[in-house]
């Protein structure tokens, strides 16, 4: 008797729970529109068995949503009877069509502007004894795709190297990233080559598409065929270093170069001041002798 009890009573729950009044089709969420364009947010819902609308259905409101659960602002009510309200100064921003039958509404929001990115909702009143049926959309306004990453736009590599490209790119809705080369696309979002060589080099297009637009960035790489830098003695501080043409070593070469020639300066004041004072003791010990002899009888 017990297990008939578990069986039969949640099915029973489960088929009352779906006799109930509720939403069962909405607009996406969130809803994304174009600037000056138009939306429309449509809603299907359902009604105990055997009820209509005007039996049910005490009013239909859409209108700015105030969090934790009201509408703030009614911008359109549509009445038991289908008697549409608009709020005033709103007649030309907003529309609405329905089915009594069918138990459908939709409401269009025109000319779209950045001021009417909010929340938007859905408030069906059933009556003081019943809960009304609630429904919250966010809408947003397209945003172009833009490419932020990556921000060099000349790569210069070795035989050997590894190339990485990531490109990133941000809009409304999600824009889809891929990288072309030769005019056909080779991978999506990031591109990783381990050992890289001259067929390697060349042109590289990261582009970024949605419905609100595009946008390209081009990515010059350059493989070059040396593997590994060549060696030459610096003759001026005597280190033997890599001639390279890279940045890096063009520091080194300078500093090694202003080193060598610090030295020889160095080394060349030495060397005179030694001479000099060698010649003035050489001076000091002629004339002493010149005084001692001066005064010595022969």
């Amino acid at each position: 008797m017990l297990l008939v009890y578990i069986i039969v009573i949640p099915g029973v729950i489960a088929s009352h729970q779906g006799q109930r009044p509720r939403i069962i089709s909405g607009p996406s969420h969130p809803m994304i529109g174009k600037k000056q364009g138009n939306l429309t947010f449509n809603w299907t819902f359902k009604l105990f068995p055997g009820r209509t609308w005007i039996e049910s259905v005490e009013h239909v409101a859409f209108g700015f949503w105030k969090p934790p659960g009201y509408l703030k602002t009614k911008l359109i009510v549509i009445g038991r009877n289908g008697e549409v309200m608009i709020r005033q100064n709103h007649e030309r921003k907003i529309s609405c069509t329905f089915n009594t039958s069918l138990l459908q509404v939709a409401f269009t929001v025109h000319d779209l502007g950045t001021g009417d990115e909010n929340e938007y909702g859905l408030h069906i009143e059933l009556g003081l004894a019943r809960k009304p049926l609630i429904d919250v959309v966010t809408l947003l306004l397209e945003d172009p795709p833009k490419i932020v990453t990556p921000l060099q736009r000349n790569i210069y590599l070795r035989n050997g190297d590894e190339l990485s490209l990531n490109c990133k790119a941000t809009g409304l809705p999600r824009p889809q990233v891929t990288w072309e080369r030769f005019g056909r696309v080779v991978r999506n979002h990031s591109i990783l080559l381990g050992r890289v060589n001259k067929n390697d080099s060349g042109l590289y297009l990261c582009k970024a598409k949605s419905t609100a637009g595009e946008d390209s960035m081009k990515i010059f790489v350059r493989v070059e065929d040396k593997e590994k830098p060549t060696v030459a003695t610096v003759s001026l501080s005597g280190a033997t270093i890599p001639q390279d043409k890279s940045p890096e070593w063009r520091t080194v070469i300078l500093v090694a170069s202003l080193s060598g020639l610090i030295a020889l300066v160095s080394l060349g004041v030495f060397t005179f001041y030694c001479r000099r004072r060698r010649r003035s003791r050489k001076s000091n010990a002629y004339d002493s002798l010149q005084e001692n002899t001066s005064g010595t009888t022969i």
